[in-house]
């Protein structure tokens, strides 16, 4: 009998062992979304409508259990993990810090409990059959199963939903009350040039081969469509877009062109660039520049792409995508590039999304450039009595720029008695009015100096001029 009762004990304390190290293991797995260690994925495929096609494998006792657990293990996926492909297919993680999940466990524990709300983003594409379903033989899941479904995740509405909850910030959010980025999306000058949409522009003798967007919208369908919904994919992101076609009207109906911009007395010129004027009278942050090819094997077509972002402030590049997407015997031109892009989209919003985070920090960067008219009586190597010391006007306005750039940050390039050079210079996102804050831009800060030398001891007078919208010019003597 006292062995028939040590028996039974030591089944009983087994299976408890056994029921914890079971509750341990869901425990710990519930803990692991953003790890490897408890499920497999890889993308399938990019939806145009924002959604993600991923294999995930999970691990359970019963198959049915395990197609919920897959379920649960591609949205964990998207928002912590991520996932690659093939042909660059790749889809980042909503949260890729694990911090911001652990700091809302509570709401990530009831998001994704039985029958949650995870359920709202996701859908079982295929029905897991034959090879997809693996039993195991040994290890933590012995007598359970393996199991691969293709799960589709509505990815952009996930994102919207992190947002709403303030669990990650819109872009919105980063910027605060500053003016909002605009994109415009442009054909690269390689792709101009190689269409032969060009013009040819005299800039002060030397002759410049520019892109001709105008004449390349009227006589190619495709730019059209590609940048109609190159235009609809980004300002679903987040990011507004602005219409080249559009703006190019806008910039024909100007009466003040730059053969028209000369100073009041003595009429001086300055030279400026159609695409020049294009980007100042647009006044898009973002110049998104597209330049793709159209592969061909047999009946079969292809794209292989390249965007590129430059801040329109410096013309840095400052976010980037390549690839070629997936051959089709039917499909358009602008669908191929979509099925193309859209598999980098994510990646290089991200790009966008890291620099307006360094703007928002660290304010913008614009250049300014201070120019003296050839009429002019005063150059920067005058001297002046101010602030009870007598210096040169260049190092007053270098004093100035350390007092007025944000957190003094600037960088004199280059100078002389004529001009000045002033590049990687921050300016703060906004400037009071009237007790109110309003998004500050180069122009705004550059009249401030102006208004500064107009005083006393300087009194020069002298023109702001905005080159593009992040390089601003100071020409002094006159109006």
């Amino acid at each position: 009998m006292k062995k028939l009762n040590l028996l039974l004990a030591l089944v009983f304390m087994i299976s408890l062992s056994s029921d914890l190290f079971s509750q341990s293991i869901r425990k710990e797995k519930r803990k692991l979304w953003a790890s490897d260690m408890n499920y497999e994925v890889a993308v399938v495929g990019i939806g145009a409508d924002g959604t993600k096609l991923l294999k995930v494998w999970a691990y359970e006792k019963k198959i049915e259990l395990a197609k919920i657990e897959a379920k649960k293990n591609a949205v964990a996926a998207c928002l912590f993990k991520g996932a690659a492909g093939s042909r660059d297919k790749n889809v980042k993680p909503i949260l890729p810090d694990s911090r911001t999940a652990d700091a809302h466990e509570a709401y990530f524990d009831e998001f994704f409990a039985t029958g949650g709300q995870y359920l709202q983003y996701v859908g079982i594409t295929n029905d897991a059959t034959g090879k997809d379903i693996v039993k195991q033989t040994g290890g933590l899941w012995k007598g359970g199963y393996k199991v691969g479904v293709v799960v589709s995740v509505n990815y952009d509405m996930l994102r919207k939903e992190m947002e709403r909850q303030g669990i990650v910030k819109k872009l919105g959010d980063v910027l605060g009350n500053a003016k909002k980025p605009t994109i415009m999306v442009v054909p690269a000058d390689n792709w101009c040039v190689q269409n032969k949409f060009t013009t040819t522009f005299d800039d002060q003798g030397t002759k410049r081969i520019l892109p001709d967007y105008k004449k390349a919208m009227q006589q190619s369908s495709d730019i059209l469509l590609v940048i109609g919904k190159l235009n609809t994919l980004m300002a679903d992101r987040g990011f507004p877009a602005k219409n080249l076609e559009t703006e190019m009207k806008n910039l024909e109906s100007e009466n003040a062109e730059m053969n028209m911009m000369t100073s009041k007395e003595s009429g001086s010129e300055i030279a400026e660039s159609p695409i020049d004027i294009l980007k100042r009278t647009a006044k898009a942050d973002i110049i998104i520049q597209l330049n793709w090819t159209v592969n061909t094997q047999g009946p079969k077509r292809s794209i292989t792409f390249n965007l590129q972002g430059l801040d329109a402030y410096t013309g840095k590049q400052i976010a980037g995508a390549q690839g070629t997407g997936e051959p089709s015997f039917t499909a358009e031109t602008a669908l191929l590039l979509e099925e193309a892009v859209l598999a980098h989209l994510d990646n290089f919003n991200s790009q966008l999304m890291e620099h307006f985070t360094d703007i928002a920090a660290n304010g913008r960067e614009i250049k300014v450039n201070i120019k003296v008219w050839s009429s002019s009586d005063v150059d920067l190597e005058e001297e002046y009595d101010y602030d009870g010391e007598e210096d040169e006007l260049s190092t007053i306005i270098e004093n100035w720029m350390s007092e007025n750039a944000y957190q003094g940050k600037f960088n004199l390039s280059d100078g002389s008695a004529t001009f000045m050079k002033l590049e990687q210079v921050r300016i703060p996102l906004y400037y009071d009015y009237k007790g109110k804050q309003r998004a500050n831009d180069a122009k705004r800060f550059v009249d401030d100096l102006r208004k500064f030398l107009k005083g006393e001891p300087f009194n020069i007078t002298s023109k702001t001029y905005l080159r593009g919208l992040g390089e601003a010019w100071l020409i002094l003597g006159e109006k």
